[in-house]
């Protein structure tokens, strides 16, 4: 084999392993979407729901997958259209992965006090009875004259008895909560089991 076959042939080589390294470095967006007729779509989260991104949009309601991290075909989801979104990547923090989940959002209003909308949320902690979800979203606030935005954390439950499935945000639980639950915000899974437990 001349110089120029060898050539030609590590430069294959290597374009092929830089390929396979880049599609393991894709991984990260790796999500299984399940809709809500029950059928499972693989692929590569190509624009996501979260807050971060979501700055001329509804946040935790749209995103955008492809089949392969290299394809430039995209589909499109909403929060209406799907169950969950399962990351396939594993770490030690998160052994199961990442799941969101497809809820109503409790957003009562002074003249429907049962209005609620539809967003993806992640699954915090799962209880016998409850379950603690969080997303992030925007809020405006007021800092002297100057208005400002800032990226908050939502905390919410739903219990699994709700037909409605509908998660509740919950309040500023620090003040009533204990002090041991400082740094735990799915305390509220131990207290509801423990109403359940004496109410039997």
């Amino acid at each position: 084999m001349n110089r120029f076959l060898l050539a030609v042939a590590a430069i294959l080589a290597t374009t092929g392993t830089i390929r396979e390294a880049n599609a393991q470095d894709q991984e990260f967006r790796h999500v299984i979407v399940t809709l809500t007729s029950g059928e499972k779509v693989d692929g590569y989260l190509k624009r996501g729901w979260h807050a971060e991104s979501s700055v001329f949009k509804n946040p935790n309601y749209s995103f955008k997958i492809t089949k392969t991290p290299e394809d430039k075909e995209v589909i499109k989801f909403t929060a209406d259209s799907v169950i969950s979104v399962d990351y396939t990547e594993t770490t030690e923090v998160n052994p199961d992965g990442i799941r969101w989940e497809s809820h109503d959002i409790a957003s009562p209003g002074l003249t429907n006090r049962n209005r609620t909308f539809r967003r993806l949320v992640c699954v915090n902690k799962v209880g016998n009875n409850a379950s603690v979800y969080w997303w992030k979203g925007w809020e405006t606030k007021q800092i002297g004259k100057i208005q400002r935005r800032e990226l908050v954390t939502y905390y919410g439950i739903l219990f699994h008895n709700d037909p409605d499935s509908v998660v509740y945000p919950k309040g500023e639980e620090g003040k009533i909560r204990k002090k041991k639950y400082k740094d735990d915000e799915t305390w509220i899974l131990d207290m509801y089991d423990a109403y359940l437990t004496e109410k039997q």
